[in-house]
């Protein structure tokens, strides 16, 4: 169409080396996103290691059962912000530069009873989406501890389109 690209998002991300992950569909009953008006709800998306492996376990100090330090829960942090990216990707046919700005991101840390360093986690999605989109990659956020959870790290997002996608 007539539509010109001027920011070039995946070229950004090769000069940095930054690769998304494969998009992993939904599993159950539910959908990755879900679009309203130019708004586009990405649901939680999980930390996981090399091999696309869900990284369970609290975060924090092991003597309170923590098994995931706060840095690799941080590079897990990043990872699901991949994870995010690429469902985003799907969802706008490959072409990032449709993406208006991220406006907020909810990041749940599975942490120890004591754990208060949530945001140093988060801060690895955070960082990772403004490495990715620049200006349009900063967003408000929460951070969030869990009694329990299926992994380390949960991350999601509420993304706005440019008028016209």
């Amino acid at each position: 169409g007539s539509f010109k690209r001027f920011v070039h998002v995946e070229a950004n991300m090769k000069a940095k080396n930054i690769v998304l992950p494969e998009y992993q569909d939904a599993m159950w009953s539910y959908v990755k996103a879900q679009r309203d008006g130019q708004l586009l709800y990405i649901g939680d998306h999980v930390g996981q290691d090399e091999n696309a492996q869900t990284v369970r376990g609290k975060v924090g100090d092991p003597n309170e059962g923590g098994v995931v330090t706060v840095e690799e829960a941080q590079k897990l942090s990043a990872q699901a912000a991949l994870r995010l990216v690429s469902t985003l990707s799907h969802y706008v046919d490959g072409d990032l530069d449709k993406v208006d700005q991220i406006i907020k991101v909810t990041g749940i840390v599975n942490g120890v009873p004591s754990f208060q360093q949530h945001g140093l986690v988060v801060n690895g999605c955070s960082d990772m989406l403004f490495e990715i989109f620049g200006e349009r990659g900063r967003h408000a956020r929460t951070c969030l501890g869990a009694g329990s959870c299926p992994a380390a790290v949960t991350m999601e997002m509420i993304v706005r389109l440019k008028p016209g996608f």
